[in-house]
C-alpha cells in the first residue's frame, strides 16, 4: 500500500466517524425538537382533565391519574417544563371522554424504560408506512382497531419471525 493510500484511507476513516457523529448528533437535536412541537400541543394536565371530569353537582371527581397511568389505562408524558405530565389528545373523544381501546394500545406499546412516556409519543404522533404515512395519533379516535393492528404487527412479532 502506498502512502497516498494510507491517508487516502485515514482521512475516509475519519470522515465517517465525523459523518456518523454529526448523524447521531442531527437525531438527538430532531428528537427534542420533535419532542418541543409536541409539548406545544395543548395537551391537558391532571388539573385540566379535572375540569372534564367535574360531576353533575359540581363536585370534583377523584380520579388517582398516576395509578391510571401505572395501571395503563391513561397515557401521559412526562413534561419538564412544566413539572407535571400533560395527557395526548389523542386518547379522548370529541366529548373528552377516554376511549375505551386505550389501555388495550397500552398493553402492546413497549412501555420498558419508558417512564416519561416519550418513546410511546414519538410512536404515536410519527407517520406510519403500514398507515399510508400517517401518524397513529391522527387515525385512534376514528378507527381504534385499526392502531391496535398496527401495533401488534409492529410489537407483537416473534422473535424468530423473520428466520
Amino acid at each position: 500500500m502506498t502512502a497516498i493510500q494510507d491517508e487516502s484511507d485515514r482521512v475516509m476513516e475519519a470522515a465517517r466517524e465525523c459523518s456518523a457523529q454529526r448523524s447521531g448528533a442531527s437525531a438527538i437535536e430532531a428528537s427534542f425538537a420533535f419532542r418541543k412541537r409536541l409539548l406545544a400541543n395543548s395537551w391537558k394536565d391532571e388539573s385540566q382533565l379535572l375540569e372534564l371530569l367535574k360531576g353533575p353537582d359540581g363536585a370534583d371527581a377523584q380520579c388517582p391519574f398516576a395509578l391510571m397511568r401505572s395501571d395503563g389505562v391513561l397515557f401521559g408524558v412526562w413534561s419538564a417544563p412544566r413539572g407535571r405530565f400533560l395527557y395526548p389528545d389523542f386518547q379522548f373523544d370529541g366529548n373528552g371522554r377516554l376511549i375505551p381501546e386505550v389501555s388495550l394500545l397500552l398493553r402492546i406499546l413497549p412501555a420498558e424504560g419508558d417512564d416519561g412516556g416519550w418513546r410511546r409519543a414519538f410512536w404515536l404522533y410519527s407517520p406510519h408506512a403500514l398507515l399510508d404515512g400517517r401518524a397513529p395519533s391522527s387515525i385512534f379516535a376514528r378507527d381504534p382497531q385499526k392502531i391496535l393492528e398496527v401495533a401488534k404487527a409492529e410489537f407483537c412479532v416473534p422473535p424468530d419471525a423473520g428466520w
